[in-house]
């Protein structure tokens, strides 16, 4: 087992995450903050990891995906078109364990990426504290051939290649058609994961829904246009730790106007023991500008309304390198409805270090664990910055970014 981190200088473990999850003594972490890699959204160029099957020396085949052809007629690609696929990348490869190779997010069906996720997920209940809870950033796709292509080019363009940094470069040339998904039908992995880790000792608290203020353009002509992606709160048991407190959001304006005007009306009446009263009397309220003081003051002290399942935030300054950005009020949030200073924070997925930066800004102590070199690299020098100033709240300007 690893020693833990003893002070807020985040702990990086470089490596595939099953592996590293396991140094992780039990229940020693209070909070797990993280974005999976999307399925099939981008290569991320990390050396292929065994998932599943059982412990023994694999026998790995060739696995292709398949497809549905022109016109709606279910069936396997041509041998020859087959050829043009990268096995490694559209598919992975498989033993007769049940055990798969490759790049996590790039298996041949949602339903496999689910069930990898969700082994994931069961180290993360394993280290997680009784009272400790997860908050997981996910997002639904569509089964689609690759972008702008038709007819037999969509096979020999299904192979995928990066393009450049930026993840938007190359995720129209990935083919996100699988059996049973008719093309264009809406892929919910938020759902199915939700559902699956359910299955395997999870509850479910709340599924967020992350409205981004600044989507990307969506070249559907036929649906709406996507702009949310979920941050689901699953917990380990029912009485998970939350600061309802510290994530409290201010009272607008508009929001104490509106008590005002709605208290000061004695059109406003409701039945007390039998006799219709106003409000501001069955308060006991001399008048009701003293019942509308002591309703705004009591606004007042709780600090601000309690934080909604619906968070309108931008996404994050990728800062032309990373692509899997999430802007750091997400996290911020997170963190601190759902753990206390000096807790352990995990990011098993750390990507470019966000969630680590956000805890030691928070004086938690946290651990990344990451498979990407470049990554991890990078984190080194992100966290070596000097620490930048609260951005809690919806809205704002987001300075950096990742995660």
């Amino acid at each position: 087992m690893i020693a833990l981190p003893d002070s807020s200088k985040p702990l990086i473990l470089q490596g595939h995450v099953l592996d590293r999850l396991k140094e992780i003594p039990d229940e020693s972490i209070a909070l797990v903050c993280t974005s999976t890699p999307y399925w099939r959204q981008r290569n991320y160029g990390t050396p292929p990891q065994v998932w599943g099957g059982a412990s023994h020396e694999h026998v790995w085949t060739e696995k292709t995906r398949g497809h549905r052809q022109t016109g709606g007629t279910s069936g396997i690609v041509s041998s020859d078109l087959k050829q043009q696929h990268a096995f490694d990348s559209e598919g992975g490869y498989l033993c007769e364990c049940g055990a798969w190779k490759g790049e996590l997010g790039q298996e041949s069906t949602p339903e496999l990426f689910v069930s990898h996720v969700a082994d994931v997920m069961g180290e993360v209940l394993r280290v997680l504290k009784t009272d400790g809870s997860l908050w997981l950033n996910t997002a639904s796709t569509y089964s689609t051939h690759p972008a702008g292509v038709t007819d037999e080019r969509r096979w020999q363009k299904s192979t995928v290649s990066p393009k450049g940094d930026q993840g938007a470069l190359q995720s129209g040339t990935l083919d996100k058609r699988a059996e049973g998904w008719p093309e264009k039908e809406l892929i919910p992995i938020p759902w199915m994961l939700g559902l699956e880790m359910h299955r395997r000792g999870w509850r479910i608290r709340a599924d967020v829904q992350w409205w981004k203020v600044n989507p990307k353009r969506d070249s559907a002509k036929d649906r709406p246009a996507r702009c949310h992606e979920y941050v689901t709160m699953f917990t380990k048991g029912p009485n998970a730790y939350y600061n309802e407190e510290g994530v409290r959001q201010p009272y607008s304006e508009a929001t104490l106007k509106e008590v005002g005007i709605s208290y000061r009306s004695e059109s406003k009446k409701v039945m007390v023991d039998g006799k219709l009263c106003s409000m501001y009397e069955r308060a006991n309220a001399e008048d009701p500008s003293e019942l509308k003081r002591r309703i705004i003051n009591s606004l007042a002290s709780r600090g601000g309304s309690m934080l909604p399942d619906v968070w309108y935030l931008a996404t994050g300054n990728g800062e032309g390198r990373h692509v899997a950005v999430f802007p750091e009020q997400l996290p911020e949030l997170c963190i601190t409805a759902g753990s206390r200073p000096g807790d352990i924070v995990l990011d098993p997925f750390a990507g470019s270090g966000t969630t680590l930066q956000v805890a030691r800004r928070l004086g938690r102590r946290s651990i990344g664990i990451e498979l990407s070199q470049e990554s991890v690299a990078y984190m080194g020098e992100k966290l070596a910055r000097p620490q930048v100033a609260s951005l809690m709240g919806f809205g704002g300007t987001v300075e950096e970014g990742g995660g």
